[in-house]
Protein backbone atom coordinates (compact mmCIF):
# COMPACT_ATOMS: atom_id res chain seq x y z
CA UNK A 1 0.00 0.00 0.00
CA UNK A 2 2.83 2.47 1.27
CA UNK A 3 4.38 1.53 -2.54
CA UNK A 4 1.32 2.84 -4.04
CA UNK A 5 1.36 5.95 -1.99
CA UNK A 6 4.82 6.52 -3.28
CA UNK A 7 3.89 5.80 -7.09
CA UNK A 8 1.12 8.13 -6.75
CA UNK A 9 2.96 10.90 -5.15
CA UNK A 10 5.64 10.80 -7.80
CA UNK A 11 3.19 10.86 -10.46
CA UNK A 12 1.73 14.37 -8.94
CA UNK A 13 5.31 15.26 -8.92
CA UNK A 14 5.58 14.92 -12.53
CA UNK A 15 1.98 16.30 -13.60
CA UNK A 16 2.82 19.29 -11.61
CA UNK A 17 5.97 19.75 -13.40
CA UNK A 18 4.47 19.49 -16.85
CA UNK A 19 1.06 21.50 -15.65
CA UNK A 20 3.73 24.25 -14.47
CA UNK A 21 5.60 24.29 -17.85
CA UNK A 22 2.83 24.60 -19.56
CA UNK A 23 1.66 27.48 -17.36
CA UNK A 24 4.79 29.37 -18.16
CA UNK A 25 4.69 28.44 -22.01
CA UNK A 26 1.14 30.07 -21.98
CA UNK A 27 2.67 33.38 -20.23
CA UNK A 28 4.77 33.54 -23.24
CA UNK A 29 1.77 33.63 -25.40
CA UNK A 30 0.34 36.17 -23.64
CA UNK A 31 -0.39 39.18 -26.40
CA UNK A 32 -0.67 36.57 -29.11
CA UNK A 33 -3.17 35.68 -31.70
CA UNK A 34 -2.76 32.35 -29.84
CA UNK A 35 -3.65 33.35 -26.79
CA UNK A 36 -6.91 32.53 -25.22
CA UNK A 37 -7.87 34.01 -21.45
CA UNK A 38 -9.96 30.44 -20.67
CA UNK A 39 -7.06 28.13 -21.50
CA UNK A 40 -5.06 29.94 -18.95
CA UNK A 41 -7.54 30.63 -16.40
CA UNK A 42 -8.26 26.61 -16.94
CA UNK A 43 -4.72 25.42 -16.11
CA UNK A 44 -4.32 28.04 -13.30
CA UNK A 45 -6.88 26.68 -11.05
CA UNK A 46 -5.81 23.19 -11.96
CA UNK A 47 -2.17 23.99 -11.02
CA UNK A 48 -3.52 25.38 -7.59
CA UNK A 49 -5.20 22.06 -7.28
CA UNK A 50 -2.38 19.82 -8.04
CA UNK A 51 -0.53 22.40 -5.80
CA UNK A 52 -2.65 21.88 -2.22
CA UNK A 53 -3.22 17.75 -3.41
CA UNK A 54 1.18 17.90 -3.42
CA UNK A 55 1.17 19.64 -0.21
CA UNK A 56 -1.25 17.61 1.46
CA UNK A 57 0.40 14.48 0.37
CA UNK A 58 3.92 15.50 1.40
CA UNK A 59 2.69 17.27 4.83
CA UNK A 60 4.90 15.10 6.69
CA UNK A 61 8.44 16.47 5.11
CA UNK A 62 10.03 18.69 6.95
CA UNK A 63 10.05 22.24 5.79
CA UNK A 64 13.89 21.87 4.28
CA UNK A 65 13.62 19.07 2.28
CA UNK A 66 9.94 20.24 0.95
CA UNK A 67 11.98 23.28 -0.18
CA UNK A 68 14.79 21.46 -2.01
CA UNK A 69 11.75 19.44 -3.76
CA UNK A 70 10.11 21.78 -5.03
CA UNK A 71 13.76 23.87 -6.47
CA UNK A 72 14.00 20.83 -8.11
CA UNK A 73 10.69 20.75 -9.60
CA UNK A 74 11.11 24.63 -10.84
CA UNK A 75 14.77 23.12 -12.31
CA UNK A 76 12.45 20.62 -14.18
CA UNK A 77 10.31 23.13 -15.45
CA UNK A 78 12.98 25.23 -16.87
CA UNK A 79 14.74 22.47 -18.68
CA UNK A 80 11.64 22.34 -20.51
CA UNK A 81 10.66 25.31 -21.10
CA UNK A 82 14.05 26.66 -21.68
CA UNK A 83 14.83 23.54 -24.38
CA UNK A 84 14.31 24.61 -28.41
CA UNK A 85 11.95 22.54 -30.35
CA UNK A 86 14.77 21.43 -32.34
CA UNK A 87 16.46 19.89 -29.24
CA UNK A 88 13.19 18.53 -28.23
CA UNK A 89 12.73 16.59 -31.25
CA UNK A 90 15.93 15.51 -30.77
CA UNK A 91 15.90 13.87 -27.53
CA UNK A 92 12.33 12.02 -28.65
CA UNK A 93 12.99 11.04 -32.21
CA UNK A 94 13.52 7.54 -33.05
CA UNK A 95 13.08 6.29 -36.79
CA UNK A 96 10.28 4.20 -38.32
CA UNK A 97 12.50 2.08 -40.35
Amino acid sequence: MKADLEKAQHSFIKLLICMQAGLELIDELEGTTLYRHEVKATLNQTNKVLTKRINTAYKFIDDMEKEETFQSIDRAIHNIVDTSVHDLFQKGYKPIS
